[in-house]
């Protein structure tokens, strides 16, 4: 569990009609400022539902912030970018795993964000490990991470992104839509308890569900 990284959020709103040739870019890996000196391409993902289709979101882990700042010494940014902003995060549960499994591989994410009392973290991720996430990797979602993000902010954010293997995949285990028949009625008032229980400590909120992209190699 590698929680000694460091993750950058890069945010970035394209200029309109930029998204195909980003895309183009990202694919052969020949994006400006994709693979960073001293970071690991995570995830490159782009909006379906919550935001205009030209938000795209890059998360990088570096060994550090030393890594993480020496890597921002020679940015490029791409002449495709309109606005861009970067989050710096911390892992604070099981997952990320150091080394991801290919069939843990989903074609889309939750990006969701939290906004809670810091007091309140240990609780949130307990209420996340023990309650939520067991019952929708049952339904074949998967955990990708949960973190925090750095700095002394309050409320405290907290970032999650889960991966589907479809929006209706995702529709299919928000707890609205009722107990699936592989899980017991046990672990689906667990499950139902623990996200009641995450919701009251969460002051605020908001969820994109986006679409995973193919990211190219380094050419370095």
């Amino acid at each position: 569990m590698p929680l000694d990284l460091i993750y950058e959020a890069r945010s970035t709103s394209l200029l309109h009609g930029a998204l195909p040739e980003f895309l183009e870019q990202v694919t052969s890996g020949d994006y400006p400022g994709l693979h960073r000196p001293g970071g690991e391409v995570l995830r490159v993902m782009g909006t379906i539902i919550g935001a205009p289709e030209t938000d795209v979101l890059r998360v990088t882990a570096f060994k550090d912030i030393s890594a993480w700042e020496s890597s921002t010494a020679a940015y490029e940014r791409s002449p495709l970018v309109e606005t861009e902003s970067v989050r710096l995060m911390r892992p604070v549960a099981v997952r990320p795993l150091a080394t991801i499994p290919a069939e843990h591989d989903r074609e889309f994410f939750g990006y969701r964000r939290f906004q809670i009392d810091p007091d309140g973290l240990d609780e949130v991720v307990d209420m996340s490990e023990n309650g939520v996430w067991p019952r929708i990797e049952q339904q074949d979602a998967r955990i990708l991470g949960l973190w925090k993000t750095v700095g002394a902010g309050y409320p405290l954010e907290v970032t999650l992104l889960t991966g589907y293997h479809s929006p209706s995949h995702w529709e299919a285990t928000r707890v609205w839509t009722g107990r699936p028949d592989n899980i017991s009625d046990e672990e689906w008032e667990s499950s139902w308890r623990r996200r009641n229980r995450r919701a009251q400590l969460t002051r605020s909120q908001w969820v994109h569900l986006m679409k995973n992209f193919s990211f190219g190699p380094r050419h370095d």
